[in-house]
C-alpha cells in the first residue's frame, strides 16, 4: 500500500473519490482524505494533527461545492440547517483550540472511535 501511496496519482485519485462519496452521501470525503494523507504521508515526519488540519482545508471547498449543488437542487432547507450553523461553528472554533494540545495517539483513538460508531449507527439504522 505504501507504494501505491507514493504514486503521483494517489492523492488526486483520492481527491476524486472523497468528492464523489461527499457528494453522494453529503459526508464521508472526511475520512477518505485523512486516510489518504496519512498513507501518503507517513514517512515525512507529519504528525496527525497536521493531517486533520489539511483534511479540513480540503473538506471546506468540496462541502461548499456539496451544499451549493444541494441548496441549487432543492435538497437544502432552512430549518434543517439553521439550527446547527451557529452551534457548529462553536465547536469547529472549540476544536482548533484543542487539536493543538491533543497528542496525536489521542485524536487517532477519537477520530477512529468515530467513524466506528457512526458505522455502526448506519448499520443498524
Amino acid at each position: 500500500m505504501e507504494r501505491i501511496a507514493k504514486s503521483k496519482y494517489f492523492l488526486p485519485l483520492c481527491g476524486i473519490i472523497a468528492g464523489l462519496v461527499n457528494g453522494l452521501l453529503g459526508a464521508g470525503g472526511g475520512i477518505i482524505v485523512v486516510f489518504a494523507l496519512s498513507l501518503a504521508l507517513s514517512e515525512t515526519g507529519v504528525e496527525g494533527k497536521d493531517i486533520f488540519a489539511n483534511a479540513l482545508c480540503v473538506m471546506l471547498p468540496l462541502s461548499a461545492v456539496s451544499a451549493l449543488i444541494y441548496a441549487v437542487s432543492g435538497s437544502l432547507t432552512t430549518r434543517g440547517m439553521g439550527v446547527y450553523i451557529l452551534p457548529a461553528v462553536l465547536g469547529g472554533l472549540t476544536g482548533a483550540l484543542i487539536l493543538p494540545r491533543l497528542r496525536p495517539t489521542a485524536l487517532k483513538r477519537l477520530f477512529g472511535t468515530l467513524v466506528i460508531y457512526s458505522g455502526i449507527l448506519l448499520i443498524i439504522r
